[in-house]
């Protein structure tokens, strides 16, 4: 909503969405240049040409903004899944080397572990990073290796494709992200423009058009025109018979 101090005394008052809601302020400039646009050229706004640019910047940075998310979402779930799958192969394999090394457990850092010296205890990655890490020593372990020496399950072809799946929808998140923040802000300022001109123009549409008058009919330039609440009126205390604000007199 924003405010006029044109007719001041009118039931009425214009709302426009605001720059917080994307989609109804375009929406709105759109049908103020679509209005504008039926009128004679002698009668159009002096603003028409800024609005119909300022929406020409508006609507492709948030279809990128919207692009640009949604990827991200995607990304950012299908991480979460192959996430899921690694921590459940690090698990297995923790527990293989855990019975396979018992007596020299340090030698689990050859497939990427850590192990803490102090109690000779093979240690499980706790965040994704380590547990990329992980997959990459395991990957570059296993290859090093014979085939017939190799573990058999899971068959390092599936590692290896769960830790590719992983890279490439991170590098996915990440310039996702940077392409959403670079859109937003983008689509920021072309918002807050727009939202400004079609403020004034809403004020020339009430001076050239009705006369300094606010009117529903303001609606056809996409314009929301909304009826004042009425104020309510405080009852003040009744003056004294002696002139006083109230209480005894003295």
């Amino acid at each position: 909503m924003y405010r006029t101090i044109l007719d001041h005394l009118s039931p009425y008052h214009p709302q426009l969405p605001s720059t917080d809601d994307s989609v109804g302020l375009i929406a709105a400039g759109e049908i103020f240049v679509a209005y504008e646009e039926t009128l004679p050229p002698d009668q159009q706004s002096p603003l028409l040409p800024d609005i119909r640019q300022l929406l020409q910047q508006c609507i492709p940075s948030q279809q990128a903004f919207q692009a640009s998310e949604a990827q991200r979402t995607i990304a950012s779930e299908t991480v979460k899944r192959l996430d899921e799958q690694a921590k459940t192969f690090i698990r297995k394999l923790h527990h293989k080397l855990h019975l396979e090394l018992f007596d020299t457990p340090e030698a689990a850092e050859q497939w990427g572990f850590q192990v803490k010296q102090s109690t000779r205890t093979i240690l499980l990655p706790q965040k994704l990073p380590k547990r990329l890490v992980l997959l990459n020593a395991y990957i570059a372990k296993e290859e090093s290796r014979p085939p017939e020496e190799r573990f058999t399950a899971p068959d390092l072809a599936e590692v290896t494709r769960l830790r590719d799946e992983l890279k490439t929808n991170l590098a996915i998140r990440r310039s996702s992200r940077s392409r959403r923040k670079a859109s937003y802000s983008a689509r920021a300022v072309a918002l807050k423009k727009l939202y400004e001109c079609l403020r004034v123009a809403g004020s020339l549409i009430i001076i050239k058009h009705f006369d300094h008058t606010i009117t529903t009919e303001m609606a056809k330039w996409g314009f929301e025109v909304t009826k004042r609440s009425a104020k309510k009126k405080t009852v003040g205390a009744a003056p004294a018979a002696n002139g006083s604000e109230g209480g005894e007199e003295r």
